[in-house]
């Protein structure tokens, strides 16, 4: 149902999936609609020096399973997703100012860059850094995902600390009321889908190959700190909402902080989500494929509204109440 506050006082914000999100011809479909997204694309391809534009058009599901390539592929993806949102705005001769940003897992690289705390470039080559680490500790210690639906996240924690006291497998991610994450190494997250599936719970192993958000990553976390280190980060042109503590995150060095404790830190969506709502945010614009963000916020919270990107009918009066764009301005590229 459409929110029936006045488009002038409606609060948008944005928000960003991770990997899971993905699925064999995720680009197409804005792709086709916006020569902005295209050009992304494109941009994507030549950063990374791997056909990008294939890999979210033509990509098998088995070719998006593995983590190094999809989670850049899914940020490009984002990034052509805001492009098309940013096109259609300076269209209509608006600007896109949201008043908060996030992203779920690594969706939060895609959130910093959209608040302009680091260029896309960056954010790009630094997520496919994170997916070479983490399928780099993998290779000696192989995991995965799985999520847990029933139970809380309380009993999912006992669950996984009974079945592997050593901590081989964990809570990763607390995405709504009774729908958990837990990530660990291939026999103790068995272990712990076997014990839950025993107390009722339904469980779905998610197409991911390493196990993410995982305490026992910390070598990998520093590395990858390492990388984000070198890299220039600003303070952000607006908020950008920890996807592990729900604080709202605006200065560089908090943003820088963000994206490397989340390695081996639990995703609490829940909060996050919470937080943006309770900071005013009554509109959301899921900025990437699928629509997994948009189910899990509606568990959280039935009143947020969450727009389909691509019916322009749910969102073209917010974008109209919004800033002018400044002349000669095209907001494509940049906030």
């Amino acid at each position: 149902m459409a929110d029936p506050t006045p488009p002038h006082e409606r609060s948008l914000a944005l928000i960003f999936p991770g990997q899971g999100s993905q699925h064999a011809g995720m680009g197409r479909r804005v792709a086709g609609r916006s020569p902005a997204a295209r050009r992304v694309f494109a941009e994507a391809s030549e950063i990374l020096k791997f056909n990008v534009s294939r890999m979210v058009m033509e990509g098998s599901e088995k070719d998006l399973a593995r983590t190094a390539t999809t989670q850049p592929a899914i940020l490009a993806v984002s990034w052509a997703y805001l492009a098309y949102l940013r096109e259609r705005a300076a269209e209509m001769g608006r600007q896109l100012r949201p008043s908060l940003v996030s992203g779920h897992s690594f969706g939060q690289f895609s959130a910093a860059a959209a608040a302009d705390s680091l260029s896309f470039a960056d954010a790009l080559t630094l997520v496919r850094e994170r997916g070479r680490i983490m399928t780099k500790w993998s290779k000696r210690r192989p995991g995965g995902m799985a999520s847990v639906i029933g139970p809380s996240d309380d009993d999912v924690r006992d669950v996984c600390t009974r079945v592997s006291p050593d901590g081989d497998v964990a809570v990763a991610a607390i995405n709504a009321p009774g729908q958990t994450v837990i990530s660990g190494t291939l026999a103790a997250l068995a272990r712990a889908i076997d014990s839950v599936r025993e107390r009722g719970a339904r469980v779905v192993q998610l197409p991911i190959s390493v196990p993410g958000h995982f305490p026992k990553m910390a070598e990998a976390r520093e590395e990858l700190r390492a990388s984000i280190d070198r890299v220039a980060f600003r303070d952000p042109k607006q908020p950008v909402v920890s996807s592990l503590t729900g604080r709202l995150l605006t200065t560089a060095e908090e943003v820088r902080q963000e994206l490397a404790d989340q390695m081996t830190g639990a995703i609490n969506w829940m909060r996050a989500f919470r937080e943006m709502r309770r900071a005013g945010a009554s509109t959301f614009f899921e900025m990437g494929p699928g629509h997994v963000l948009a189910n899990i916020c509606k568990r959280v919270d039935r009143d947020a509204e969450i727009v389909d990107l691509f019916d322009e009918s749910q969102w073209r009066e917010l974008i109209l109440a919004g800033p002018p764009l400044a002349a000669g301005a095209t907001q494509v590229a940049a906030p």
